[in-house]
């Protein structure tokens, strides 16, 4: 056999794509439906009803099962939505990742057929309630309970603290629901956290004997039908229990773990699916990202500025915003490339493992920092144009917050993965601190490098102390380990698909970005000199990383292009070529639905 045949390069857009092409024009196809359109004239109320509706079509077409436990498709939906339908992504969120992972991944296939077949055909919502106003998001140490009963379960909320706080299960539709809760044996032991499932909502709506909703307010972030949930004896059938095969009880309610490993992994189990959910959330949010730079950087290449009687240059020749759009488009770049990595990373692998889950959460922290500020940049550079729903970037801030804040806030991830990360690097010492070249792009890796590991060696003193305080005091240090770890691992990613010339580009603008941002970090710790970093960015420009952006900004049209959306689709008025024209379409429109 032939070691040396040509081996044909993926294309610009098979590279910043995740997943089947096919599968993502589907879903483009079925979330266009005008049916579910999102109209001015619509109230929260109508909003939330609408999106329901919606959810029914999507499942309809396209399945549960077979979406959730294929994760290129579950991540292809997440980006769609976050695209073109964002009051979808709590549900999809709850539906099919949550619920319909943990009952197709966590239970034998009979035990979970019921539910799932309600699931697979929209007769039913999923949705998961794990956290609680006491614990938050820190799920191991949640409070309700679901003690051994003769022959089953029974669900207890012991007090108004450790009510499940906030799942989207307001609408009074069908719910299957999978509830994590402290499972008390007939000894009267606390096994640990554990998952069962739950139909918390009747065929018609009403909650299941035993289930007390209350709905919360208004939310204008995003369209969510949050609520408070207790339980006073819910009952739940033995089969109910997601045990992952890791324990058995029997008919006395002796729980037996497989061995002691079993028991180990127990919670790692019952939290396997929200790795899987964090990456889902962090990849829609670098969607929305990629959607906004389109949006924004088309407008901005169009719009022309009258600046003199004589003078009309566009709007991205201004440097605030030719150097601001063109510095996120490529750090966006760089954080797609770099998600996909950890994605096909997560294809077959033991979500109870130490690895995945630790990769995930490095992930999450440094994608969706960058999509919140890559999404707010563009609204911001837009002006007044930003501010209207018609051309999609206001929406999408919503889901960047409601995301990154959907189990607390992002930094606890990124400080408890920076934190263990410290520990896997605390052999490798950092190169000896000698100046770079930040012009010669090897060096400009090595950089990225020395930050990691020096950073790392400087957190040691606090690790094995046992006590708040270090525990505490480390976490700034462990915050920029992540950071400048997912650096250096999306540099990486670059540098893999640098045949491409766009790549290329976008890789040394964020390299060039990244050492700038850290400029003072790395003349203090004598990896540059002072004309080193004079040079990455001069006052008066000219400077690399100023040549970097001019560089990339030549390659603008082709790396939009790959992004692969449509500007018919996307309905956007400032992506048309007469924008008043295209407003006043659009305000007619708006009239003739009232």
């Amino acid at each position: 056999m032939a070691t040396d045949a040509y081996v044909e390069q993926a294309s610009l857009a098979e590279v910043i794509r995740h997943g089947s092409p096919e599968f993502h024009q589907q879903l483009q196809k079925i979330l266009s439906n005008p049916d579910y359109a999102v109209t001015e004239q619509q109230s929260q109320e109508q909003r939330r009803l609408n999106a329901y509706d919606q959810l029914g079509d999507l499942v309809r077409q396209i399945g549960a099962r077979a979406v959730a436990t294929d994760l290129p498709k579950l991540f292809a939906v997440f980006d769609q939505c976050a695209v073109l339908a964002t009051d979808l992504i709590p549900l999809i969120s709850g539906h099919y990742n949550l619920a319909t992972g943990s009952l197709a991944t966590l239970t034998d296939s009979d035990s979970a057929a019921p539910y799932l077949l309600d699931l697979d055909d929209a007769t039913a919502v999923g949705v998961i309630l794990l956290t609680e106003y006491e614990c938050g998001s820190n799920i191991q140490f949640m409070r309700t309970t679901a003690t051994w009963d003769g022959d089953g379960f029974v669900l207890n909320t012991p007090d108004p603290k450790a009510r499940k706080f906030m799942p989207s299960v307001g609408i009074p539709v069908s719910r299957v629901c999978v509830v994590g809760a402290r499972l008390v044996d007939s000894a009267g032991v606390d096994q640990g956290v554990h998952l069962f499932t739950a139909r918390l909502r009747d065929a018609d709506g009403a909650p299941a004997a035993g289930v007390t909703i209350t709905q919360l307010g208004h939310q204008p972030l995003v369209i969510m039908d949050n609520s408070v949930i207790s339980f006073d004896n819910l009952r739940l059938d033995r089969d109910a229990w997601l045990s992952n095969d890791l324990a058995t009880i029997d008919d006395d309610g002796v729980l037996t773990w497989r061995d002691e490993a079993s028991r180990k992994r127990a919670f790692a189990s019952a939290s396997s699916q929200l790795t899987v959910g964090r990456l889902a959330l962090s990849s829609c949010l670098n969607a929305e990202a990629r959607a906004s730079l389109y949006i924004a950087l088309n407008y901005a290449s169009r719009r022309v500025v009258p600046m003199t009687p004589t003078d009309k240059p566009t709007m991205l020749d201004i440097p605030h915003v030719r150097d601001t759009l063109l510095t996120d488009l490529a750090g966006t770049v760089a954080r797609t490339l770099y998600g996909n990595a950890v994605k096909t990373s997560l294809v077959g692998a033991d979500l109870t493992a130490r690895e995945p889950v630790v990769a995930v959460m490095l992930a999450k922290d440094f994608i969706q920092r960058h999509a919140l500020q890559t999404v707010t940049d563009c609204r911001v550079k837009m002006a007044a144009q930003g501010m209207f729903s018609a051309n999609r970037v206001a929406g999408y801030l919503g889901v960047c917050h409601a995301a990154m804040t959907g189990e607390g806030d992002v930094s606890v991830m990124g400080s408890v993965a920076g934190r263990v990360l410290a520990k896997q690097l605390a052999g490798t010492p950092p190169p000896e601190p000698v100046p770079h070249d930040p012009a010669d792009p090897a060096d400009r890796a090595r950089l990225l490098s020395a930050r990691t590991l020096t950073i790392a060696q400087e957190a040691q003193p606090h690790l094995g102390i046992p006590t708040l305080e270090a525990r505490l005091e480390v976490i700034p240090d462990a915050l920029e380990l992540a950071e400048a770890y997912s650096a250096e691992q999306a540099l990486l990613a670059l540098e893999e698909h640098a045949g491409h010339p766009e790549i290329a580009a976008v890789r040394d603008v964020f390299a060039l970005d990244q050492i700038h941002r850290h400029a003072s970090w790395y003349l203090t710790h004598g990896l540059l000199d002072l004309d080193a970093v004079k040079a990455v960015k001069q006052q008066l420009r000219g400077g690399l990383l100023y040549e970097a952006i001019d560089e990339l900004a030549g390659h603008l049209p082709a790396l939009l292009a790959a992004f692969e959306f449509d500007d018919e689709v996307l309905g956007a008025p400032v992506l048309a070529d007469d924008l008043a024209a295209a407003w006043e379409v659009r305000c007619r429109d708006d009239r003739l639905r009232r």
